[in-house]
């Protein structure tokens, strides 16, 4: 979401591809157009003139992937990187990029001594083409949350770390004492005001409030709605859990599944579902109680 246009994979019959749809007149512009042989997008990040996303360039490799990105006022076309290494594709998770002011953050998987798979967190300028590590190792993909850069990190004692820079200068910020060694990190998602992120069996969430310094815990109680591919609007969190898309509000603990997918920025949510795109500001937007 950017504004009042959502971003997304559109499928019709010229083809498959990038797209962004003007929530106000329900017109759909092009972003890009895959080649023939993509399986699809893997993540999706918007801010200011650039679109940012990770595709899989094979419908039968899954380490075969790319990251790209298209200034949608000039129409330039950037490869970012790519999962191609010496001898072939490098496994490991597929990146989840992020976006903020022109610079791209990604988990760059790598060889790391002895054969092991680590991963560079890299920033990429746009503006400039440099390319920036700010660490290695066993690390996460990184979000932005509370005007910082953050990501987590796993030692060799299996032991869990947040580390930070600044999202604008990328000097090291040091994280509340409180989240600095969380129990176990798989998915992490992040707000102007809220840093939240998943255990490592995807069945609890944490969520740090910048604002309130407060920590709170939400756990589920079925195996359906695992914690995955967060995303924070406003007060709520929007996931897919495997098998259904669902909201969670974040202030009193309530939440809901919805048919088709979810996406959303601090102004809005928007539920695209067959034949309809739904949006709701978030301002305003009551909050969910929890059933009695």
């Amino acid at each position: 979401m950017r504004d009042q246009i959502a971003f997304g994979q559109s499928h019709d019959a010229t083809g498959r591809g990038v797209v962004a749809l003007d929530l106000r007149s329900g017109k759909l512009g092009t972003v890009t157009r895959y080649q023939p042989e993509v399986s699809g997008l893997g993540a999706l990040a918007v801010d200011e003139s650039w679109v940012v996303w990770e595709q899989l360039d094979s419908k039968t490799n899954l380490a075969d992937w790319s990251v790209h990105a298209a200034n949608r006022t000039t129409g330039e076309n950037v490869r970012i990187a790519d999962s191609h290494g010496p001898g072939g594709f490098l496994p490991g998770q597929q990146p989840l990029p992020v976006l903020r002011h022109g610079s791209v953050a990604w988990a760059q998987p790598v060889l790391a001594g002895g054969g092991a798979l680590h991963a560079e967190l890299r920033v990429f300028d746009l503006a400039r083409r440099t390319t920036r590590v700010l660490d290695s190792g066993r690390l996460s993909s990184p979000v932005y949350a509370g005007g910082l850069l953050v990501w987590a990190k796993v030692d060799d004692a299996t032991r869990y770390s947040l580390h930070a820079v600044d999202e604008v200068t990328l000097q090291p910020v040091e994280l509340p004492p409180a989240i600095q060694r969380p129990k176990s990190v798989a998915y992490l998602g992040g707000s102007a005001d809220r840093l939240v992120w998943s255990s490592g069996d995807s069945q609890t969430l944490e969520q740090w409030d910048f604002n309130a310094a407060k920590l709170t815990r939400y756990t589920l109680t079925d195996r359906s709605h695992v914690f995955q591919f967060l995303q924070v609007a406003g007060d709520y969190l929007l996931w897919y859990g495997g098998t259904t898309a669902s909201v969670l509000d974040l202030t009193t603990g309530a939440a809901f599944d919805t048919p088709g997918t979810v996406a959303g920025s601090a102004q809005w949510i928007v539920n695209a579902r067959p034949g309809a795109v739904i949006r709701v500001p978030t301002a305003g937007l009551p909050h969910l109680s929890c059933p009695a």
